[in-house]
Formats: C-alpha cells, structure tokens, sequence
C-alpha cells in the first residue's frame, strides 16, 4: 500500500504539496474537481504532470465528483457522459492510477431504475478508462450518487464486476452504516481509500482531526485490506474549517501518516 493525500489544485499550491509530499515520503497526490471540473484544460494538466515528475511524486487519482451520468434530463446526461469521457483523457495524461467519480442518481427513483440506468450507459466507459490504464472507482453516499448502500454496489457487480468502490470509512460511518461489513465482505472490490477521521461527541460530529484521533477503526480497516490483498493507495483527506486548513493542515497531514505508518510494512 502506498501513502497519498489529495492535493490542493492551483499550481502554486500543487508545487508546494509535491514538493512537501517528496520531502516527507508521501508517494502521491489526488485531486479532486466539482462543477468546475469543465474548466479543467489539457495544457493545465500537463503543467500539473510536470510538477509531479520534478519531485518524483506519482498521480494518485483524479477525480470528477457531482456530475450526474444518468441524469433524467436527455441534455445534462449528454454534458455529463462527455466531461467522463473527458475526465479519462486527462487522468490518462496526468499518469493517475484511479478514476474516482460518482454513479449519477435518478431522484425520487428506485434502486432497481438507478441500477438499470447506470449498467445501461456505464460500461463503455469502464471500458475506455481500461484501455486507458485506470481504474474507476465510484463514490458513495453523497455527490449525485445513487451509491447508498453495500446492496447498490452489490447489484451493479452482478452486470459489471470491474467498477470499483472509492472508499471512505468515515464517510461510511456518518451515513449510518457499517464501513468494516463492507471492507469484510468486498474488499476485493475496493480501489481507493480515503484516511479521513471523524470524531464524534454526543452523538454528533465534533471534528476531523488526523487518523487515530478519532471514531474510525483504523486498525480493523487495514487488517480486511491486507486480507483482501488491497495495494493501491490510502489518501489522507485533509477536511474541516480546523484540520483542513492552514495552519494544521501539514500537521494532520504528517500525524495521519504517523499512525497510518505503524500498519504498513
């Protein structure tokens, strides 16, 4: 397994994490756009690849959240499956491993129509994004995602077995469910793992401080990772108004890592 944590996506502060992640022994940065995502050009990657290849640091995924790919709308599906389309391209040039987005979501509609619908326009570009050399690995429980629970994984491996879970076992957690019953049962079909910690106080959630400072089961989380043979990267999420942000965000930063670090060989 290999260490990460998602990078911030102007150049200036993309320079300064590859060179903090190189200094400090991170293997590599993910980076993540919304909306904004259609403003992402192939010159602006390109300028990102370099900076990654002048401290040695790898790509660890790219990713394209919020977009809805089975969007009722004809036109907003249309727009959706061509920024995928695109997204593939740039993660390929950007050297990333992992495609992270979500399965798009049809409101008010019911799992079987969700299912029906993604497993009707997603395999084509699961197959281009293997041609390309990725990986793609969908998130859950938020983000115009009909992924909500394990059995909407489940019914969509049943018809495409090769779409991944983008793991986050805090996000898991503050949805209600069982993050560890999900890593036991299918951490073969997991990809990608966010290290985001949550700690809650009173039932509610009072921080996000660096891993092992908080509710997530860390241990147990890499224990069903070893088991299931998972060699692919565990991203550190800075997150919050306090953690997140400056000044403690490189501090979270190398104390995740710190606790991390004791589970890996």
């Amino acid at each position: 397994m290999k260490l990460g944590f998602i990078g911030r996506n102007d150049l200036k502060g993309i320079e300064e994490d590859a060179k903090f992640a190189a200094e400090h022994g991170f293997e590599g940065l993910e980076f993540n756009y919304w909306a904004d995502f259609k403003e992402l050009t192939a010159e602006t990657v390109a300028q990102m690849r370099a900076l990654l290849d002048r401290y040695g640091v790898r790509a660890s995924a790219l990713g394209m959240w919020g977009w809805n790919h089975i969007d009722p709308n004809p036109q907003t599906r249309e727009e959706s499956l061509a920024q995928l389309g695109r997204a593939i391209e740039l993660a390929q040039a950007l050297g990333a491993e992992i495609l992270i987005t979500g399965g798009g979501q049809i409101p008010d509609a019911s799992l079987e129509d969700n299912v029906r619908e993604f497993v009707k326009v997603f395999p084509p570009f699961v197959e281009r994004a293997e041609n390309a050399g990725l990986k793609i690995a969908c998130y859950a429980v938020h983000g115009n995602s009909f992924f909500t629970s394990i059995e909407a994984y489940e019914r969509v491996w049943e018809q495409i077995p090769n779409v991944g879970v983008k793991l986050d076992p805090a996000n898991w957690k503050h949805h209600g469910d069982d993050y560890l019953t999900l890593l036991r049962d299918h951490g073969d079909h997991v990809y990608y793992v966010h290290i985001k910690e949550h700690l809650y106080l009173e039932g509610e959630l009072a921080s996000q401080p660096a891993a092992g400072m908080g509710d997530i089961e860390w241990g147990k989380v890499m224990a069903f990772l070893y088991e299931h043979g998972y060699d692919g990267y565990l991203s550190i999420e800075p997150h919050g108004a306090v953690w997140g942000r400056d000044p403690l965000r490189r501090t979270m930063l190398l104390l995740s890592q710190r606790h991390i670090g004791q589970f890996l060989l």
